[in-house]
């Protein structure tokens, strides 16, 4: 079998447009499984961040009604020995022990990445995010909010959950 002599094989400008093509195909098949890969794990993070700052909204569920400051009063406050106007966590000092109060926020880290779970008391705190105008000053409310850094290492990501404790 002879080949014709006016046949040729690929020029070399061919072979650099199919690896141009190529590496721009690997380029963006890249880029889509890096940013999904960093979504499922943003996502992974704020579910954990919720369940974390749901244990606080139901240790407040448990703690809030069993603390009322003044029988005549509407305002919950946490037991002792957290300062009414401090930030604070709720959580077990060790296995099988009550509910404690921690009130700083060096105790109140979670979990293997750095959660910082923290609860505004908003009948003592007026600061951020007690400063929302849906949230009045003298309604038993608490805020929970649980900060981490972001998963692209530019800031940090947050999860807000409002709790209001009615008498009973």
């Amino acid at each position: 079998m002879l080949k014709p002599l006016n046949q040729a094989g690929d020029t070399i400008v061919e072979v650099m447009v199919v690896l141009a093509i190529l590496g721009l195909a690997i380029g963006i098949s890249y880029a889509t499984a890096n940013q999904s890969l960093l979504n499922t794990r943003q996502a992974q993070e704020n579910s954990q961040a919720s369940e974390y700052v749901q244990s606080q909204v139901e240790a407040l569920r448990y703690l809030a009604p069993n603390s009322k400051t003044n029988p005549n009063d509407n305002i919950f406050l946490p037991p002792t020995p957290a300062p009414p106007n401090s930030l604070y966590c709720i959580h077990d000092a060790s296995a099988g022990s009550p509910l404690a109060i921690y009130p700083t926020a060096d105790s109140c880290s979670f979990g293997p990445i750095p959660y910082t779970v923290l609860i505004y008391n908003c009948d003592q705190v007026t600061t951020s995010p007690c400063d929302s105008p849906n949230i009045a000053a003298n309604s038993d409310t608490f805020v929970v909010q649980a900060t981490w850094p972001d998963v692209s290492g530019q800031g940090n990501d947050t999860v807000t959950m409002v709790y209001r404790v009615h008498p009973q």
